[in-house]
């Protein structure tokens, strides 16, 4: 597979953050694993960081594709939602490990995902009162607003309580495409 060198190092790093975090990647390896040398890799990004900034890019792409309601959602139109939430999520898994540390040595990840956290709250919002419109929920938008931020909250740490917790939550997912069990 050879291709565009740039795109095959962004592909590269982001398989290799997801698996061993951003600090426990290096640049060496990326190289290593795009199967070119580092002299080329530092032609196309000279410092780790540029990798991380054009994967910020394209998480910010890909998030405004997902955190978009259409008109007069239904609750099927949530389940595809919740299904390209995670998916999104689950791709830069690496950016959700640990927001804080990886904050701290990339100024702009916490800039990305505060954006994306108040797009997914609104996004969350307008999914909840238009089940609530539809007499699906029972919700005032007091309620409405603090169930979004509720799941917002699941959705961006859940990853880290179940790695706390020693537990696997891909064990219990849903096949794709199909719908959750009632409760």
């Amino acid at each position: 597979m050879r291709g565009n060198t740039r795109s095959r190092i962004l592909v590269t790093s982001l398989l290799l953050f997801n698996e061993h975090g951003e600090p426990g990647t290096t640049t060496n390896e990326i190289a290593d694993e795009v199967d070119i040398s580092p002299g080329n890799l530092h032609y196309h990004f000279q410092k780790k960081r540029q990798i991380v900034e054009a994967l910020l890019d394209e998480f910010s792409a890909d998030a405004k594709r997902v955190l978009v309601v259409p008109d007069d959602a239904t609750l099927d139109d949530y389940w595809v939602f919740l299904h390209l939430l995670l998916e999104l999520m689950a791709g830069y898994r690496f950016l959700f490990r640990d927001i804080e540390t990886l904050a701290d040595s990339y100024p702009r990840v916490r800039q990305v995902l505060g954006h994306f956290a108040r797009g997914l709250t609104a996004t969350f919002e307008l999914y909840v009162s238009g089940l609530a419109s539809n007499g699906m929920l029972k919700l005032g938008e007091a309620e409405a607003h603090r169930l979004a931020r509720n799941l917002v909250v699941i959705a961006m740490f859940s990853d880290r309580f179940d790695r706390l917790a020693g537990t696997d939550a891909t064990a219990r997912l849903p096949a794709a495409g199909t719908k959750p069990a009632p409760v």
